[in-house]
């Protein structure tokens, strides 16, 4: 692949990945007016998966623009926090495995605990690092 599509690639999953944490803050705001909404509360959960998921395959786009291959999703987290894009790598492994939970198991307990992890944990690590990732050049 040539060498500005590639950065083309990731710049564009992070416009993406914007627009996903915009929804993100929505549901999460929307969520504290009325915490007791479990179709809110499904919105949350489910703007972290897309979150998520464009947080990794942006990493993922961003190392290969390095020259760094990583495919799967804990292999590029585990590459992102070595090359120091990532400043906490535990965090984001606990995301990895609570948004594979989140994605097969629902009730309203464990929608609870999600939105809350979400919240506090969560949601600050990946608005950090769209933060890192826009400034980078």
């Amino acid at each position: 692949m040539e060498e500005s599509s590639k950065n083309l690639r990731w710049r564009q999953r992070l416009e993406s990945l914007q627009r996903a944490l915009k929804q993100l803050k929505a549901a999460l705001a929307a969520l504290a007016n009325d915490p007791s909404n479990d179709v809110i509360a499904i919105a949350v959960i489910k703007a972290f998966e897309f979150s998520f998921e464009l947080s990794w395959k942006s990493l993922k786009d961003l190392l290969q623009h390095e020259g760094i291959d990583a495919m799967l999703p804990r292999e590029v987290l585990r590459q992102a926090f070595a090359y120091e894009l990532l400043a906490e790598g535990q965090i984001w492994i606990d995301m990895l495995e609570q948004r594979n939970l989140m994605a097969h198991t629902y009730d309203e307990q464990r929608a609870r605990q999600a939105t809350a992890m979400i919240r506090e944990r969560f949601a600050p690590a990946l608005l950090e690092l769209a933060s890192a990732l826009e400034q980078r050049p």
